[in-house]
């Protein structure tokens, strides 16, 4: 049993970007409304996935051609102030509910949820597409971090005086966090014609486990000891609340948030320096012999040490609501608000604002039911569109989503998204 809960951390490990959800209908937004709506099961089970992934630069429209042009000035015209950006979510989650009645459910769950996010300034497209005048320097920013964490949590929704209300702790489990990483490149040119240009950075990864063993040693993860009780012990703890009321007939309203109120904690750190160098002086001289360059690039091997680092995860505050304009059989499920990923870290604070905005629809007694929506969440934007099949005892949910780093990117084939769950119950 140890050897199979070793191997599930290290797998996740090192698939950073491995897997989490967040309880919702045909998405991964941790808060959805709806609140007053009658239960759909007294008792279920479920499984849910949800991952996507968009970058502003190729699609693959772009890339399954026959002859792949990469067209530099092109790129460098077209690429945006923010210039490259990479975003990726994964999410799954195991779940069972509990719903006696509309003023007592209750819900445990298990999840992991990995992010990444990468982005690379718009100086070095103008670099590849339009080159340097003689005498001219331009400098490249590098931006990125990521995280992965395993989740335990329940929730408990009841009805008090109209309000449907919501409580959830979660006892969130950091595994791997990379924290806001920022490196600069230069690139001169001189009257003489020389090029020089140079740039590093300095990348830190702080695990849950000791990974000097299972990297330099090359052991197993069966060869590798670490305490299970130890993990869990460095857990830390976030609240989320919903609420929601009536206001007219066919219009709920209400506000989500979700505060970080205990950090989690990674006593093992890994360091390594990634740096490139080169220099050309009269590039043409290759043409008789006498152009002269140097370059050379590389990776410092990793350092470990044991150090510890508090990680909480993004808080949230946002608005919701459910509006129903000609009945139960079509929802309109508008939501905005913001997040700030490392809240009471300074220098490392990351704001964002977050949407969504999801038609609804159920036809035959709520059997066949299709989403439509448009969102920005997890810092991908997404048009999507979601079918599911609710027998009662089994309910079968889909949905496949365009996905992009800007709104305008999410309708050109940049980046894709898909959910599944499946909840069994009566």
């Amino acid at each position: 049993m140890k050897s199979i809960f070793k191997t599930s951390i290290f797998v996740s490990i090192f698939s950073l970007f491995a897997s989490s959800f967040a309880a919702a209908d045909f998405s991964a937004f941790d808060f959805q409304g709806d609140l007053l709506s009658k239960p759909k099961r007294y008792f279920e089970l479920g499984v849910d996935a949800d991952v996507a992934g968009a970058n502003n630069l190729l699609g693959l429209k772009d890339i399954l051609q026959k002859e792949v042009v990469i067209d530099l000035t092109k790129i460098a015209n077209d690429m945006s102030d923010s210039g490259f950006k990479f975003s990726f979510y994964d999410r799954e989650k195991v779940f069972v509910n509990l719903n006696i009645s509309s003023r007592f459910r209750f819900s445990g769950f298990a999840s992991v949820e990995g992010n990444a996010h990468f982005n690379i300034s718009k100086d070095l497209f103008e670099l590849l597409g339009n080159g340097l005048s003689a005498g001219e320097s331009k400098t490249v920013d590098v931006l990125g971090y990521a995280d992965l964490y395993a989740n335990l949590g329940a929730s408990f929704q009841t009805i008090i005086k109209g309000y449907g209300v919501k409580i959830t702790p979660t006892y969130f489990i950091p595994l791997v966090y990379v924290p806001k990483t920022t490196a600069t490149g230069k690139l001169t040119t001189s009257s003489n014609g020389s090029i020089r240009a140079n740039a590093e950075a300095n990348v830190d990864i702080y695990t849950a486990v000791n990974m000097h063993d299972f990297i330099e040693d090359s052991k197993t993860f069966d060869n590798i000891d670490f305490s299970v009780a130890d993990l869990l012990s460095k857990g830390g703890l976030d609240l989320s609340l919903e609420m929601e009321r009536n206001f007219f007939h066919n219009f709920n309203a209400g506000l989500y948030t979700r505060v970080p109120i205990i950090g989690g904690k990674l006593d093992y750190k890994m360091s390594t320096r990634v740096w490139a160098y080169a220099y050309e002086k009269n590039a043409l001289g290759i043409l008789d012999d006498t152009e002269d360059h140097d370059y050379d690039h590389g990776k410092d091997d990793f350092t470990y040490s044991e150090e510890t680092f508090k990680v909480y995860r993004p808080f949230r505050l946002g608005l919701n609501a459910t509006y129903t304009p000609f009945g139960q059989w079509l929802k309109i499920q508008p939501a905005l608000g913001f997040a700030v990923r490392n809240p009471y870290t300074n220098g490392d604070r990351i704001f964002y604002m977050e949407y969504a905005l999801d038609f609804r629809a159920s036809f035959v007694k709520r059997i066949f039911n299709f989403n439509l929506g448009t969102a920005y969440q997890n810092q991908v934007f997404q048009q999507r569109f979601g079918f599911s099949l609710n027998l009662r005892v089994l309910e079968i949910m889909a949905q496949a989503s365009m996905c992009g780093t800007t709104f305008l990117t999410s309708f050109k084939h940049d980046g894709y998204g898909a959910f599944v769950g499946i909840r069994m119950g009566f």
